[in-house]
This record gives structure tokens, C-alpha cells and sequence, in this order.
């Protein structure tokens, strides 16, 4: 099936403004012989970007009040770190760019991440530009969440393993607010001084499960499972404290139990928590809970 000619149209002009971004000014002549298009359609793509593209002679183009920038230091760079390409390729140099059309067409190298919420696109379309306006302008919101109506100050919006979180202050206290669970969002007339201390915690610790508060966790992973704990951090601020032939002994610092029990059901039986005991029973009563809904057969 044919491409749309909107949509050709919408590829030419991220290619165009990528283009821009990278080396400074596009040439009329290049982008027909590029696209294998007419100087008419050039045109119509031009008039598209005059907003901020401008004509500087000779059938060149530049964007309008564009500066040198310095090191490729550009719209590029700017969007790569803002969706944390960085974890992937932390090198983004001029030959990373270069490279990139090709690799995409190509299909050698594929990154795969957990799939999104079904909700959020919908939650974005439906929140994101107010949650913005009231973190940028330090609105008190009033939130319906998991049927409850709550005042919060609103501090960020994170997205974790492509889950939307804001993360805001009720009553003084941290929390996250998953924004599938918010059925109701206002921007009250009132304002907040954000307080600095939240801030600093916030820019330091990038998980969703933030808090001033936090409580340490020790486990002892089996070398069946090791390997994938010493090749990543897989629990909060991990650090490797012990290694026998049996397996590594860990420790981290948790927030919340939410950070801890759903990745140690995933690795059981060849995880053990050794301290802290009430998180230790906590889990033991989740399992014993889980057991005794089986059915009777199901056990057999």
C-alpha cells in the first residue's frame, strides 16, 4: 500500500528540521534531488517551516534567530536526552547521527522496552498540559485518585518502565500518583512554594518511589539468578556486598515496598530476603494469601 502524501510530507519535514539541527542550512537543489521531488513541492515544504525557517540566498535555508552551536549541540541532542537515549548509546557524536537514517532503514539494531500502558496516550492527551501548567506555576491541584479527592502540590511528571507517574506532596508527603488512577484533575486558584529539600530528592533519585524517608533491604540472590543482578542494577540504589560460590548477598534502600516485593515474586524461589524480617514476613503472608485462593485442585 502506497504512503499517504501527508505522511510523506510529515517525513520530509523531520528530515528537513533534523537536517537544519545538524549542519546549520538546507539547499533547495539538494532536498529535490533527496526526496526526488519538484521545486514546487520544495516550496510547499519551505512555506511549511516559515515559522522558523528563513531564505538566505543562493537557494539556501536556515532557521530564523538560529546561533552556532557548539558541538552539535542542538534540537537532536536536546530530544535524545529527554527520552534517555543515553542508557543506550552514550555516545551521540557527529558518526552516531550520521549513522542513524541508515541503522533505522537498515533494521540491524532494534531496541525493545516494555510496552506502554494502554491508558496513556489517553492520559497524556488528558492531563499532560495541565499537570505541566501547574508545575511550571506552583498550582495547588485538586486530584480524584482511586476514588478518593486529594489536595497536592505537583513537582514532576516521570515515566517509569513506560509508566506515567506525577509525582507531587499531600499533606507534606511525597507520593506518586500513577495518572491511570487519577479520574479527575484541577488547577486550583491557590499556589505552593516548593519546598527545596523535595526538590533536591527529586533530581537526585530518578524512580517514581521517592521519599526522604527510606529503609534498607538485604537479599541473597542464587547463582542460578546472579548473573542478571551483577550485570544491572535490578533493585534501588544496589550494591554487592558479598559473593560465594552459592550465589552474591545485595543490599539496597527502598522507599516503598512496591520496589522490592513485585521483582522478587518474579525471581522466586531462588530469592531470599535476609533483612528486613517485617518485609520478609510481608511477602510470606502475599504467597500464604495467594496459596489459600487456589482452588483445591489446583494445589494437587
Amino acid at each position: 500500500m502506497a504512503t499517504p502524501v501527508r505522511s510523506r510530507s510529515a517525513e520530509r519535514l523531520v528530515d528537513i528540521i533534523l537536517e537544519l539541527h545538524l549542519n546549520g542550512v538546507v539547499n533547495r537543489s539538494d532536498l529535490m534531488q533527496k526526496f526526488n521531488i519538484t521545486e514546487r513541492t520544495v516550496y510547499r515544504d519551505l512555506n511549511a517551516l516559515a515559522p522558523i525557517v528563513q531564505h538566505s540566498g543562493n537557494g539556501q535555508y536556515r532557521l530564523i534567530h538560529a546561533t552556532p552551536t557548539h558541538g552539535l549541540q542542538g534540537l537532536h541532542h536536546a530530544l535524545a536526552h529527554f527520552l534517555n537515549a543515553d542508557a543506550f548509546f552514550p555516545e551521540r557524536g557527529k558518526e552516531f547521527w550520521g549513522s542513524l537514517e541508515a541503522r533505522a532503514e537498515e533494521n540491524h539494531i532494534l531496541i525493545l522496552n516494555a510496552e506502554a500502558e494502554h491508558s496513556a496516550k489517553k492520559d497524556i492527551r488528558q492531563h499532560l498540559t495541565a499537570i505541566e501548567k501547574s508545575i511550571k506555576k506552583h498550582f495547588v491541584c485538586q486530584i480524584v485518585y482511586k476514588n478518593k479527592t486529594r489536595l497536592v502540590n505537583p513537582y514532576k511528571l516521570i515515566n517509569k518502565k513506560n509508566i506515567w507517574y506525577l509525582q507531587a506532596t499531600e499533606n507534606g508527603r511525597l507520593k506518586s500518583f500513577s495518572l491511570s488512577q487519577i479520574h479527575w484533575f484541577d488547577i486550583k486558584n491557590t499556589t505552593f512554594t516548593p519546598d527545596a529539600d523535595t526538590l533536591a530528592l527529586l533530581e537526585k533519585n530518578l524512580d517514581p518511589w521517592v521519599s526522604g524517608e527510606t529503609f534498607e533491604v538485604t537479599v541473597f540472590t542464587h547463582r542460578a539468578i546472579s548473573h542478571y543482578f551483577k550485570r544491572r542494577n535490578v533493585l534501588p540504589d544496589q550494591e554487592l556486598l558479598e559473593e560465594t560460590p552459592e550465589g552474591i548477598t545485595i543490599r539496597c534502600q527502598a522507599s516503598h515496598e512496591n520496589q522490592i516485593l513485585p521483582l522478587l515474586c518474579y525471581w522466586l524461589p531462588h530469592i531470599q530476603i535476609v533483612s528486613p524480617s517485617w518485609l520478609r514476613e510481608k511477602l510470606i503472608h502475599t504467597l500464604e494469601g495467594y496459596l489459600a485462593a487456589l482452588p483445591a485442585d489446583a494445589c494437587q
